[in-house]
């Protein structure tokens, strides 16, 4: 970014030499602003892309046509992806930085593109983003899986965050996590999948914020879904799914295999819980992602062509239980907004406790 400012500069100025004495002179500046880690919101509000306006209050419809949740109508997904759009634009961007300033190998670098990550997620912590209304279901689900995405992302961040950027994103992240949790506080919400991902996000929360409370929440959801886990590994909530059990089994061990990975980061084995429990789901999905037939005799309903293998969660569990995962399943992507970015990553932070090595 210094070098870009610089030579934006340099074309405004006339005169040549002025225009090379002011550019190195700005760039020297910018370096050692961004190196000493003096950029507050002010400075970063002015070296910085403008975030978008945040969003508190969230309208989205439902995709499925049916009530089982398992066709999805036409109409109805491309009115949700116009709805939503504000918020993926959002997460995206924060966790495409976030992994951007983690792989460049100059610290100034790292600075450069941090600051702005953390400024637009300060700037919506300031206007109580995902904080207001939640209009619909579906909106309340959108709200735990964006907390999951952006705590994710900050925990890459947080090196960088000076004292009042912190004072202001932990609360509300926090705040945001409570707003998330009181949803499923009526128990006649099912707590399927939807629940998997809000401890994965509480316990990115937990993670974030230092604050005890939420990691024992995480905790609590981990071993509810070790119990909802059945012998032969399937999740009897997702199995109703029919044309859909294949892909809700992904899409459920995605954030289970990443909050076991936050709590191994802790020196926790929640792999362990209900006796393998995760082991058995991963173990079943990856049988049913090689050879489809698994789930059709299952449900006895053909599976979604489009059933999507999940992203991310592979990676990770091939990368602790080789033994385990030795099945080729194609083309896995190592990145999703609601996992913070890549997934490969968010090892390396957490294995090096936030802090990058020389």
């Amino acid at each position: 970014m210094q070098v870009a400012i610089a030579a934006a500069y340099a074309t405004v100025v006339k005169t040549p030499r002025w225009a090379l004495i002011v550019a190195i002179a700005l760039t020297a500046s910018l370096s050692l602003i961004f190196s000493a880690g003096f950029v507050g919101d002010a400075a970063a509000a002015t070296i910085c892309p403008p975030p978008p306006p945040p969003v508190r209050d969230i309208a989205l419809p439902r995709f499925y046509g049916d009530k089982a949740g398992s066709v999805v109508d036409a109409k109805l997904a491309a009115a949700h992806k116009a709805a939503v759009a504000p918020l993926t634009a959002f997460v995206r961007q924060v966790t495409q930085d976030a992994d951007k300033s983690w792989r460049r190998s100059k610290l100034d670098a790292q600075i450069e593109v941090g600051v702005c990550a953390l400024h637009w997620i300060e700037t919506w912590a300031k206007g109580d983003a995902w904080l207001g209304t939640m209009e619909t279901k579906q909106a309340e689900y959108q709200r735990k899986w964006d907390l999951a995405g952006v705590a994710l992302a900050y925990i890459k961040l947080r090196r960088f965050a000076e004292p009042a950027q912190r004072a202001v994103i932990e609360p509300w992240l926090m705040r945001f996590a409570d707003t998330a949790r009181a949803f499923f506080d009526d128990r006649d919400r099912k707590r399927n999948n939807h629940w998997y991902w809000l401890g994965l996000a509480v316990g990115a929360v937990a993670i974030a914020t230092d604050e005890p409370k939420y990691w024992t929440m995480a905790r609590g959801i981990m071993e509810d879904a070790a119990r909802d886990i059945a012998p032969d590994g399937t999740l009897p909530a997702e199995v109703e799914r029919k044309g859909r059990a294949l892909h809700y089994h992904a899409f459920a061990v995605t954030p289970l295999v990443l909050l076991a990975e936050l709590a191994a980061s802790r020196g926790e084995d929640w792999y362990a819980f209900g006796n393998g429990a995760l082991h058995r789901l991963a173990a079943i999905t990856i049988a049913g992602l090689a050879d489809p037939s698994l789930f059709e005799k299952l449900t006895d309903t053909e599976q979604d062509d489009a059933t999507r293998p999940g992203s991310g969660w592979y990676y990770l569990y091939k990368a602790r239980f080789s033994d385990r995962a030795k099945v080729a399943l194609g083309d896995i992507p190592d990145s999703h907004r609601w996992l913070g970015g890549n997934v490969l990553v968010l090892s390396e932070v957490l294995v090096n406790k936030g802090q990058k090595p020389n």
